[in-house]
Parts: structure tokens; sequence; C-alpha cells
């Protein structure tokens, strides 16, 4: 192995690590906000019995798996939200640095990483997108935007285009079936996609990828016993994530697109 290909092994290590860092912090979030809890002012806690967590119970991963799942101190078993949480974050850093480098975009997808998995987390055990996450997204794609070289005019008009199209399908869908179709966390998530998609047209994979998502998460959403009503952000989420980070899956459509016509 030469010098230049264990550097990047170092730095690719040291990527993962940071992630599962990220993650094991997103789990606080996801956990205390929308239970109105503070961040940061207290120790992390044993949701069962209440103790306060040791420097050995806290180590992304290795942590759960050490201790078999279970909590150190009380011995209730510990939801795997939180390894499977730090792994996703840990995987998307990795990623992100392979195939962008130490860039500012680097910084920036790991941080859409990030923030997806957070909001994937919040909608499907509290129907809710922080406003919080809301906003990294927002300013994360302008760093992913100014990084590319795309002109602030371009994620404002892409952030006007998601805003407008979250508000039709909204009131639509209520003018329509008498019923809501899309959340406001919905309808903010929209015009926050619009300034990493920076294009009106962009739009268009993302809305149907989103809906082919939405059908099949929907579906799994009632065999499951959860109702009719579900979660929609997970299905927002992991569009935009698969239009920005693989542009080919756009492209494609487009051509897919072409051909039918």
């Amino acid at each position: 192995m030469t010098g230049l290909e264990l550097s990047f092994l170092i730095y690719l290590v040291g990527a993962a690590a940071l992630g599962a860092c990220i993650g094991s912090f997103l789990t606080l979030v996801t956990y205390r906000l929308p239970r109105e809890e503070p961040i940061g002012m207290t120790r992390s806690r044993c949701p069962a019995c209440r103790a306060t967590l040791r420097i050995r119970d806290l180590v992304p991963v290795l942590s759960w798996c050490w201790q078999r799942g279970r909590c150190g101190q009380c011995g209730v078993g510990v939801s795997m939200r939180y390894p499977l949480t730090e792994l996703a974050c840990a995987i998307g850093a990795a990623l992100a640095f392979f195939y962008y480098g130490t860039s500012w975009q680097a910084v920036a997808i790991a941080g859409l990483w990030w923030s997806m998995v957070a909001i994937i987390l919040t909608d499907l055990e509290h129907t809710i997108i922080l406003d919080e996450v809301q906003i990294a997204v927002g300013l994360l794609g302008v760093l992913y935007g100014v990084a590319g070289g795309v002109a602030i005019e371009g994620m404002v008009r892409g952030a006007v285009a998601g805003a407008a199209i979250g508000f039709a399908l909204k009131y639509g869908f209520l003018y329509f079936r008498n019923k809501d179709g899309l959340g406001m966390g919905d309808v903010k998530f929209l015009a926050v996609a619009g300034i990493w998609l920076a294009d009106a047209a962009n739009f268009v994979p993302f809305l149907f990828f989103s809906g082919v998502l939405g059908i099949a998460s929907g579906l799994l959403w009632r065999a499951l016993g959860h109702g009719e009503r579900f979660p929609f952000g997970p299905s927002l989420a992991l569009a935009l994530l698969l239009c920005i980070v693989q542009p080919d899956v756009a492209n494609g459509f487009w051509q897919l697109y072409g051909l039918l016509r």
C-alpha cells in the first residue's frame, strides 16, 4: 500500500468515525426535540432507568455490540435505532468523502445524508419534520450550490418553485379530496429541497421518485397495520438524496420519458 493509499484510507476511516459520532448525537436530538426536552443541558440517560450513561456506554455502534443491546446498568434492551442510526451516518460520511474528497461539497453531501436520517426517524416516529433540521438542509443546500458554482438566483428560484408546488399539492388535495395530502412539514421540505435542485425542471424526476417511494411506503405502512395516513417525509428525503447523490438516475428518468413520448 502506497503512502497516498494509506492517507486516503485513514481519511476514509476518520470520516466514518465522525459520521458515527454525528449519528450518536442525532439519536439524542431525534429523541429529545420532539418531546421538547433540552439538548446539551443534561447528559445522556437510559430511557428506562434514567441512569446517566458512562463513557463506555457512548461509543457509537461498539457500545451496543459490547453490551449485547442492553443498558449496562439496568439490563433493559436498547432499541436498534441507536446503532443503526450511527451506522447509517458513518456510511454516509464515508461515501461523501469517497466520491467528493476533502471538499465543501463532501461536507454538504454528508450533512444532507445526516439530515435525511433525522427526517426519516422523526417522521416515522412522531409524524413531524423538525424545523431545526429543515433549516440545516437549506443552509447545506446553499453551501453545496456555492461550492458547485450555482448562482444564488437559481437556488432562490428553486426554493420558490418548491414552496409553490408544496402549497399547490397541499391545498389542491384538500380542495378535491377534502383532506390533507401534505403536512406543512412536507411543504417546507419541498421549499428547502428546491435550494438543492436549483431548477424547476429538476423537480419532475424528484417528484416522480417521491411518488413511487410514497406509494411503496404507504402500502407497507398499511400492511403493518398503522392505518391509512402515513408519513411522506421519508419518501421525500430518500428521493432528494437519490437525485443529488446519483444525478444519473434523474438523467435516466428523462431518457425514459423521451423514449415513451
